[in-house]
């Protein structure tokens, strides 16, 4: 028998804002070191999707919104063996990526999908579709991740494994009790607008948070343009991505360590570098900016809801237009060291937790707003636990891609391996024809950042036949 639900106000704007040309739906990749097995993977996703109803469930529009109805899954349609092309492995993969990236999930499915390549480079690649309408970037990695290391049928995502160490890390943790009591003494009215994301289930305050949409897009609106650059622009519905090799911590590290920084400064100033060089000088003029969006969580640590959408953005500005290598990594400590709390209510944007009540041309203006403000959305995805495999094979490379949202045709992904990390661009086409260009950069820019060896040091290795 089907059963019916409404989807929440804080689910359904993403829903909402969808375009044709840019689908609102996490991009995930494992790379595994052995071949993985269809069989023993479609059990896996059956033992640890499937008991969470949003995966048995397809999404209905109606005059109100939306609602879920449970429907049947076809495994068949859900997890989709494919092949790559003769050639090159890792750009045909690329490519793959990049294509199902802008191909829109099956409305009439429930909104997840799964492509294993069986053979990738002596292992395999599987590619995870999930639509934000089902939870937010932060939740869904979680839940790739505790599906990738379970063990049985009961297994959820853990993230006790999670450490904080820096910034962008502390953006992914689930707020503390203590964070958030901070947050409702700050105010009576932060207070309400931040229960209607702590409590989804309650009756919904339409007069709290049509307030809190104002208070959000006026601080929106208060934040200078972004500067003029290629990455703006119309999306032409043609993605591609791209990711890095991997960027050992003991370079990150020392170089951290020779600046008087921090980890997460020295791999942004490595970002902005390799930005500033694949955008060139005509758009990098001195002073220009590239404001990304951070997903924030806003998750309580103590909340036992695995999905729906608990997420926050806060903006940071990149100086892409500084042309020295130190001048920039100097400049991105200053910026990191002047947020005072991660989780400050006045700047952690809950923009699309708000907008699912305000009528479509409402939220265009916003996403046209949001499009002049900023450039890029920035992922961070700090390390897994361990073990870290997929039906018995080792995860050796993994990258997720958070959904850009309205016009920003540009993801960044920031992925800690536990020793080294990766960076992934995911861009349209019409803003970035290739995101290799900074992807292959990031160990140069990485290199130019490094403590310079002692002159006896060099002499030594010269002599060394």
């Amino acid at each position: 028998m089907s059963t019916v639900e409404r989807v929440a106000t804080l689910d359904t704007v993403w829903f909402q804002i969808e375009q044709a040309s840019s689908p609102m739906q996490l991009v995930g990749l494992m790379i595994t070191q052995t071949p993985v097995n269809r069989q023993q993977l479609e059990s896996q996703l059956q033992n640890c999707l499937l008991p969470l109803p949003r995966f048995s469930q397809r999404v209905l529009h109606d005059r109100v919104g939306a609602v879920w109805e449970s429907c049947p899954v076809d495994m068949q349609q859900h997890l989709v063996s494919t092949s790559l092309p003769p050639g090159a492995q890792h750009e045909a993969l690329e490519t793959l990526v990049g294509t199902l990236a802008t191909c829109p999930l099956d409305q009439g499915r429930p909104l997840w999908q799964f492509h294993l390549v069986e053979d990738y480079q002596g292992g395999s690649a599987l590619i995870a579709r999930i639509h934000q309408g089902l939870a937010d970037a932060i939740a869904i990695t979680g839940l790739l991740r505790a599906m990738a290391t379970a063990r049985d049928d009961t297994a959820r995502p853990d993230n006790s494994g999670l450490r904080p160490e820096g910034l962008l890390d502390q953006l992914y943790a689930p707020l503390t009790r203590a964070v958030i009591e901070g947050i409702k003494l700050s105010g009576a009215f932060w207070g309400r607008y931040w229960g209607l994301l702590f409590n989804p289930q309650r009756v919904f305050d339409y007069a709290c948070a049509s307030t809190a949409l104002a208070l959000e897009i006026s601080k929106l609106n208060s934040l200078p343009d972004d500067s003029a650059s290629p990455l703006k622009g119309q999306a032409s519905g043609y993605k591609r991505a791209s990711w890095s090799a991997p960027l050992p911590f003991a370079d990150i590290s020392a170089v951290a360590r020779a600046h008087q920084t921090t980890i997460d400064a020295v791999i942004l100033a490595a970002l902005a570098g390799a930005i500033h060089h694949c955008l060139g000088k005509e758009a990098t003029a001195r002073g220009s900016e590239l404001r990304t969006l951070m997903p924030v969580n806003l998750r309580n640590e103590a909340s036992d809801d695995v999905l729906g959408n608990r997420s926050g953005l806060i903006p940071l500005e990149l100086p892409i237009g500084l042309d020295a290598p130190d001048a920039r990594l100097l400049e991105i400590d200053r910026r990191i060291r002047s947020f005072n709390d991660a989780y400050e209510a006045q700047r952690a944007l809950g923009l699309f937790s708000l907008m699912g009540q305000t009528p479509r041309a409402v939220q265009l203006q916003t996403l046209k707003l949001l499009a002049s403000k900023t450039s890029a959305l920035l992922y961070r995805v700090p390390a897994a636990p361990d073990p870290h495999t997929l039906c018995g094979a080792r995860i050796i490379e993994e990258m997720y891609w958070s959904p850009a949202p309205g016009d920003l045709g540009v993801t960044m992904s920031i992925i800690d391996q536990g020793e080294s990390c990766r960076i992934g661009v995911l861009a349209d086409l019409a803003m970035l024809p290739d995101p290799s260009a900074i992807t292959d950069r990031l160990g140069v820019e990485l290199a130019l950042l490094a403590p310079a060896k002692p002159q006896g040091q060099r002499r030594a290795r010269k002599r060394k036949p």
